[in-house]
């Protein structure tokens, strides 16, 4: 039987071993080729960047529109809400609740529109702006690598020379002059594109996560906010008395058939009243007060008598109608 102790020292051996010889491998790579390598791990890391931000800024600026589009549909509902409210006549509980479910929803499309307005800024914008980025590093990456293969080429011909002419000194020193001064800007670029792949990760890694912070926070204070005004009209709605509405439709379609209001009737009933020492005039009347003419000790006076109220008013009422209405206009023999 195997021990498990020996074989898990045997991968850890095998571990090193790979690693060391990784790092032999790279120490015997020439400068060309380390720039070489270095640009092509740009080049991937600038293309997945270029990928995955692309569709992430395609789908926040299409939740965006949706968002508009919600927005516009919110207006409508809202409009419809205060329509249907000014046009109900008879169904006044329902009305009511309408009323206030149009101004909330109008709210909450106002509060809709910040949104909106916040995503396209501090979400969408930022992100978008990573097309030119990316395009700029991808540019930098594609000189470097031709930088690298000048250099290859220069070194290419430099071989063949020393191949061909070995005593020619003059044409290999031009050509090792030409060698030099190609890893030299294969040096330069390398260094350059380093420091900007370096700038290019530290803006991706803030700006992603600002925007996915301040998306989150944009979408916690509306629905914050919407569940405040939803919760009104939900509110509102909940208060509709649909057995009042349907009692007062009922009196309208009765009333719309001819048939007499058996409600009406009664309270036109129950305001006729009588009077001790005189009669009155009104019965029903739409004057909130009814008009009573009593016969006192000395003249004639006219009481002014809410439906309400007693039959007769109280001495102060009494004082201030006499200010009011002049005796001789009225005669008791006249009015009757």
């Amino acid at each position: 039987m195997s021990n498990p102790q020996n074989e898990s020292s045997g991968n850890e051996d095998d571990d090193f071993t790979s690693t060391f010889r990784s790092m032999g491998e790279r120490m015997n790579m020439t400068i060309g080729q380390q720039a070489e390598n270095q640009a092509k791990f740009c080049q991937t890391r600038v293309a997945n960047s270029e990928k995955y931000l692309g569709s992430l800024c395609e789908v926040m600026g299409s939740i965006t529109r949706k968002t508009a589009h919600i927005r516009d549909k919110g207006d409508i509902l809202a409009k419809l809400c205060k329509d249907y409210s000014d046009e109900e006549n008879v169904s006044h509980s329902l009305k009511a609740g309408l009323r206030v479910c149009a101004e909330n929803l109008s709210v909450i499309q106002d509060y809709r529109q910040t949104q909106i307005m916040r995503l396209e800024s501090k979400v969408v914008r930022p992100i978008s702006d990573y097309g030119n980025i990316c395009k700029q590093i991808k540019i930098g990456v594609k000189r470097e690598l031709e930088a690298v293969k000048r250099e290859d080429k220069k070194k290419i011909e430099l071989q063949k020379l020393r191949s061909k002419n070995p005593g020619n000194s003059h044409q290999i020193s031009r050509a090792q002059s030409d060698v030099e001064r190609a890893r030299e800007d294969a040096s330069i670029g390398s260094k350059h594109l380093e420091e900007q792949m370096v700038s290019f990760e530290k803006r991706r890694l803030h700006d992603i996560k600002t925007s996915m912070l301040d998306y989150f926070k944009i979408q916690l204070v509306f629905h914050a906010k919407a569940i405040e005004f939803y919760s009104k009209c939900f509110e509102s709605m909940s208060m509709v008395d649909e057995e009042r509405d349907l009692q007062e439709f009922q009196r309208k379609l009765s009333m719309a058939r001819g048939v007499p209001d058996t409600e009406e009737i009664s309270q036109a009933l129950t305001s006729m009243t009588t009077t001790t020492n005189g009669y009155s005039d009104t019965l029903g009347s739409s004057d909130p007060y009814t008009s009573t003419y009593e016969l006192t000790a000395s003249d004639h006076r006219r009481v002014r008598i809410s439906k309400t109220s007693t039959m007769y008013g109280d001495d102060e009422d009494d004082d201030e109608d006499d200010d009011y209405y002049d005796d001789d206009e009225y005669d008791l023999s006249t009015a009757r």
